[in-house]
């Protein structure tokens, strides 16, 4: 224990100023030295309330919610929705103006009404759809540490973490949640589980005395405790050196707010996209109302209302929404699947990933201590079974099950179960088993049940009557047992370096014997090959103690102090033990991970490991989940720091593993992955990931075993934290994209048709064209639905076999250009055969016009069955029959059929009762879009063959 007089610590930001080492360097002499505040009374109460006012509360700062409207402003945006405002603006100015003035209402403000409506629609889906999102992550939401205990006055109080001040005297032990970060002045046995800071998945061993260098990564500061991370084992007290946004955890959080928000390539390549259509909108308007202007004989308003109809046929006005609704559909489908996504567009994102930057630990792993490997007795044995679960099945060497356990294991797991502080209980809300205490006792205990003997059922004959509790002088444990008959039996583990010398016998099936040099090399041989596997390895011995008299322990039975020499006590105790075994313990893989990791490769996308693990570790567990391959390297975080960004940046494509690494080299390394042209997906769960989670295009958290910062800070969060569900969702990004493209091929082919037939009809005078409403009708009624039926069209199974999408390819490529015009070509010639061949009288031709409105609108649905696929016949689609498809074309004709057959709706739509001939006609030239389309396709396969296509992952 490291004891002395305490005082103040200047908060972070005033400590810089300060000359001499780092808070975590400096001797903890000198620390005590300077500061002025008793080691065993703490602050007083009226210093406690200066300081919380001049530091203020120990919190960080509540991330800025924009306000309702503000999010709802956003949703009008995008240039689409800004140009069709633009047209109903138009629509509402020209119905003041000419015989429009004298219609009425509906006549007059129609147009403007249907245009506004499907603004309107798109804005509050979006909202809604990332309102529940948002909703559905505040649910998940803890409270991290909500109280500490500090002495006041002399005196232990419990009080709110909030109000912990620089300078508090915290009193720590096991299962507290540390509420601010603070140097240790006094240690007994301290270990603290740092994963979701640091990365560090094992349990870190603290230590107020030991040496610390200077610019020590943060792992490795061992003379500190910092917020957000747990005491697993041991008691102590530790003076409050920075609170609130001043703390690690807090600096962390000020690079989130650095980063900023990122576009996802959705966003970049709709917006783009978005502004070529406003346009090109724009030009064909300008020139058909020159053209107007030229060849005179019409009123301005006239000229403008037909302008504004061209621009209404040239924008996809269900395009927005459609997208929208599309996105919404399957951020809906991923939430059944576990993953809740916080920003409609990451959907889409994570399926153009061309690399997953992921954290190993409790990502790829279970940041679950576990037993996979046991030697004693000679013998090798496996141990199955995933995390804290004591379902499982201890093995042969050749994977028979042990049904009845030899001497020397069961001695070994009686040890493991007894020499032992953690608690396992199952969590009420999760159903999972978890563990109270240090991870590496939860794995032995879990070990022992395996075996069946649980430390439960061997308490009863056994009763604890010492301990001498680990740390890292010693290195080992030991507890003392007395049995039935009355036998004191000594429990120890610890390093084997430090064990086997202490050893004299070993345990073998026929019984005990000597410990030769050749079992001493033959024990290290084994420690050594469990160690390559990137197991950490305990020593298991034993001694029973005949009629010895227990040796009193110093200072009433106290631990010893960190680093004093060690007691008469450990020194009587540990001694001619009898050698039980090694095992071999290591956070495991996820159930699934090397299954998602293989489907990762065959669809193209190079998945790294990015953790604050050590080196031999984190290139262990890539070999065994499948992420290594021949010529790929690791580097650690020291030689990262040494490495310039240029440097990174071509070294960058060889690299499979950075451990060791801080946040601000995640961060680096995320920025050169996007520098190299890719789409970077982030995993991760602890604090530390949190600024890369924001860097990267798509961030993904973890919801149950990760923290508040990290899930704030993503777009995509696992609520089962299975790393497999980001392989779904990738499936699922490359469907939506897909199907994307498919109703935007579909939408602007069917608007290219009505393009045509409006701005040809406008050259001749006497043929009346479509009015906007008629042209809103066919693309919000007639085509929504289809459009909306290929937004959830089944994915190709061959999907997660094609590389990602370039990032420099646009939404569409020139093939789907070429075929719009093809088919705007075919659908709007159909329109103009219509005009020509009807009579030039004025009745006659608003009759055509009719026939043109049904034409355009009927020809799109057979047009959608083209849309399923770009190249392949509509009749190669897999699945061959979409329903979604086939109810959509349904209900759209039948919803256009009252349009036109109802009488009262007539006058609306000026639509007129048709003869069979004229459905004839019609439903003829509406058919033609299919066999044409199909023999383009034809064409298309034959001039383009399709070739292999390389993987680079």
């Amino acid at each position: 224990m490291a004891e002395g007089k305490t005082g103040s610590q200047k908060s972070k930001g005033e400590s810089k100023t300060r000359s001499g080492p780092a808070v975590h360097a400096e001797d903890v002499k000198a620390f005590l030295s300077r500061v002025a505040v008793s080691s065993t009374d703490g602050l007083l109460d009226s210093e406690a309330a200066e300081r919380l006012e001049k530091h203020g509360k120990n919190r960080l700062p509540e991330p800025a919610k924009r306000s309702a409207l503000l999010r709802i402003l956003d949703q009008f945006t995008n240039p689409l929705v800004l140009t069709l405002l633009a047209a109903a603006v138009i629509a509402v100015a020209v119905a003041f103006t000419g015989e429009a003035a004298k219609l009425g209402f509906l006549a007059r403000f129609g147009d403007a009404i249907a245009i506004l409506l499907i603004v309107v629609l798109n804005a509050f889906l979006g909202y809604y759809q990332e309102r529940r999102a948002e909703a559905a992550l505040d649910a998940l939401q803890k409270l991290s540490a909500p109280s500490a205990r500090v002495r006041r006055g002399g005196k232990v109080v419990v009080i709110s973490a909030e109000d912990v001040v620089p300078g508090d005297l915290l009193e720590i032990e096991a299962g507290d949640a540390v509420a601010a970060d603070a140097r240790l002045v006094q240690t007994i046995d301290i270990a603290t589980e740092e994963a979701a800071l640091t990365g560090e998945s094992a349990a870190i061993q603290k230590d107020a005395l030991a040496p610390v260098a200077e610019d020590a990564p943060l792992a490795d500061r061992v003379t500190m405790i910092f917020t957000g991370t747990t005491i697993v084992r041991g008691k102590g007290r530790a003076i409050v050196t920075s609170t609130g946004v001043h703390t690690e955890l807090g600096r962390i959080g000020e690079m989130i707010k650095s980063v900023g928000d990122q576009k996802t390539p959705l966003e970049e390549r709709l917006e783009s996209f978005g502004k070529i259509i406003l346009w090109v909108c724009l030009g064909l308007s300008a020139v058909l109302l020159a053209w107007g202007f030229i060849r005179g004989g019409r009123a301005w308003h006239e000229l403008l209302l037909e302008a504004v109809s061209l621009a209404v046929a040239a924008i996809p006005e269900g395009l927005p929404a459609i997208t929208t609704i599309t996105l919404a559909l399957g951020m809906q489908r991923m939430a059944k699947r576990g993953a809740i996504v916080r920003k409609l567009t990451a959907v889409e994102t994570l399926g153009a990933a061309t690399i997953i930057a992921s954290d190993k630990t409790g990502t790829l792993t279970q940041n679950e201590m576990t037993v996979r490997a046991v030697y004693t007795g000679g013998h090798h044995y496996k141990v199955t079974g995933e995390g804290y679960d004591p379902k499982g099945d201890i093995l042969t060497n050749d994977g028979k099950r042990v049904e009845k356990l030899p001497a020397p294991l069961s001695y070994t797991l009686a040890t493991a179960a007894l020499c032992n502080n953690a608690q396992l209980d199952v969590d009420p809300e999760t159903k999972r088993y978890r563990i109270v205490g240090d991870p590496t006792e939860g794995a032995l205990l879990t070990l022992a049940a395996k075996g069946n003997m649980s430390r439960e059922s061997m308490l009863p004959a056994h009763e604890l009557i010492a301990e001498l509790p680990f740390d890292s002088d010693r290195k080992r444990m030991t507890v003392v047992t007395r049995d039935r008959t009355g036998r004191d039996i000594v429990h120890v583990k610890g390093s084997v370096d430090v064990l086997l010398p202490r050893c004299v016998k070993v345990a073998e099936n026929e019984g005990v014997r000597g410990l030769s040099e050749a079992d001493r090399e033959t024990i290290l041989a084994q420690a050594d090959k469990m160690s390559e596997k990137a197991l950490r390895v305990l020593a298991i011995c034993r001694r029973v103690r005949k009629g010895e008299p227990l040796p009193p322990a110093e200072e009433g039975g106290a631990a010893p102090r960190s680093r004093a020499p060690q007691s008469k006590a450990s020194e009587e105790v540990e001694r001619e033990l009898t050698f039980l075994g090694l095992v071999g313990m290591m956070d495991p893989p996820r159930v699934g991970v090397k299954e998602a990791v293989d489907t990762c490769r065959r669809a193209g996308i190079r998945a790294v490991m990015i953790t604050g693990d050590h080196k031999i570790t984190a290139t262990a567990i890539a070999h065994e989940i499948g992420l290594w391959q021949d010529g790929d390297e690791a580097i650690t975080g020291s030689e990262l720091a040494e490495t310039g960004d240029d440097e990174l940046k071509d070294r960058i494509m060889k690299l499979r593993v950075f451990a060791r690494t801080t946040a601000e080299q995640k961060l680096r390394i995320v920025r050169a992955f996007k520098a190299k042209g890719h789409v970077v997906a982030m995993t991760g769960d602890g604090v530390n990931d949190a600024p890369a989670l924001r860097e990267a295009h798509i961030g993904v958290a973890m919801g149950l075993g990760g923290t508040d910062v990290a899930r704030q800070a993503a777009d995509l969060v696992l609520a089962d934290d299975n790393f497999a569900t980001i392989v779904e969702a990738v499936r699922e990004g490359r469907a939506i994209y897909r199907n994307i493209q498919k109703f935007i091929f579909f939408l602007l082919s069917s608007n290219m048709g009505l393009l045509f037939a409006v701005f040809i009809v406008s050259f001749f005078g006497k043929w009346p064209p479509l009015t906007p409403l008629q042209i809103l009708w066919i693309n919000l009624v007639t085509n929504g639905a289809p459009a909306l039926a290929l937004g959830v069209d089944p994915p190709d199974p061959q999907l997660m076999s094609e590389p990602p999408r370039s990032t420099a390819e646009g939404l569409l490529i020139r093939r789907d250009y070429l075929g719009m015009l093809f088919v705007g070509a075919i659908m709007g010639a159909a329109a103009v055969f219509l005009y020509a061949r009807s009579p030039q009288d004025e009745s006659s031709l608003n009759v055509t016009r009719a026939l043109a409105f049904s034409l355009l609108a009927l020809a799109p649905l057979f047009h959608a069955f083209n849309c399923r696929s770009p190249s392949h016949s509509a009749l190669a689609a897999k699945p061959l029959i979409s329903p979604p498809l086939v109810i959509a074309v349904m209900v759209s004709a039948a919803i256009h059929l009252v349009a036109v057959l109802v009488q009262p709706l007539q006058p609306v739509f000026k639509t007129f009762s048709l003869s069979n001939n004229d459905w004839l006609i019609l439903l003829g030239l509406s058919f033609l879009v299919i066999p044409c389309v199909e023999i383009a396709k034809a064409v298309y396969r034959g001039m383009y063959p399709k070739k292999r296509l390389e993987k680079a992952a």
